[in-house]
């Protein structure tokens, strides 16, 4: 007798066991099932569609950098140096890219011309060079798809190695230009540049302290770009 009870209260205790593990494999089993059947869109972001990229310019550009120092003697003209440059440009601009696309402009120049109160002067050295650096959030607006104006406004740096100074000299600049659509994926580019900066970042300061500096930079070239292709273009296929 006493063994049948001990039997009969190990049944009673698998099978209350066995019934906890049915009801929570159904709940759990049972919430699975209620969540595959609600058809709720999942919380994601939106897909990009049109994704950002980079396009690169290139192009031959001519600078030419003012510097004047004024005299206190309103009788007397300020001095005033002119230095001419030729070089190449390069530039890389994004695409795509909210709330707004960007600029980033270096171009290497080589004096070819000087002049000081408009007497021309002779390079000493031969080995002379610049570097100019221009970045600016840029906008874009265009006439019909034919034509393309670009406008950026941003900080402006540049270096130039002279006759007699290290020029160091950082401001700010605005960028003018204009995209031709030649053909599908070439396009002939125009751009204009001038800054206004502060000529005393180099060693000239303690000698010949500027009190102006201006410069005015003007560029031609073109972008071949298989990403962004021309809507419209002037040569067909």
């Amino acid at each position: 007798m006493r063994k049948i009870n001990l039997s009969l209260s190990l049944l009673i205790r698998q099978s209350i066991l066995a019934l906890i593990f049915l009801l929570v494999s159904s709940l759990v089993f049972g919430q699975d099932a209620i969540g595959d059947s609600v058809d709720e869109p999942a919380l994601k972001f939106p897909e990009i569609t049109d994704k950002p990229f980079l396009i690169f310019n290139y192009a031959a550009s001519y600078s030419m950098i003012t510097r004047i120092i004024y005299q206190d003697d309103y009788s007397r003209s300020n001095f005033v140096w002119q230095n001419h440059l030729i070089g190449l440009s390069f530039e890389m601009q994004t695409v795509n890219i909210q709330p707004v696309d960007s600029i980033l402009r270096l171009a290497v120049y080589y004096p070819i011309y000087y002049t000081f109160n408009g007497m021309k002067q002779e390079a000493k050295q031969t080995i002379l060079y610049a570097f100019d650096l221009f970045w600016g959030p840029v906008f874009q607006a265009d006439m019909w798809k034919y034509v393309y104006i670009n406008f950026a406004l941003g900080p402006h740096f540049l270096y130039q190695l002279s006759d007699e100074y290290h020029h160091f000299e950082f401001g700010g600049g605005a960028l003018l230009g204009v995209e031709l659509p030649l053909a599908r994926r070439w396009t002939i580019l125009m751009n204009g540049l001038a800054s206004l900066d502060y000529g005393n970042l180099g060693s000239n300061k303690h000698i010949q302290p500027y009190n102006l500096v201006y410069n005015f930079q003007f560029e031609l070239g073109f972008r071949y770009s298989k990403k962004k292709q021309n809507e419209y273009s002037y040569l067909s296929k």
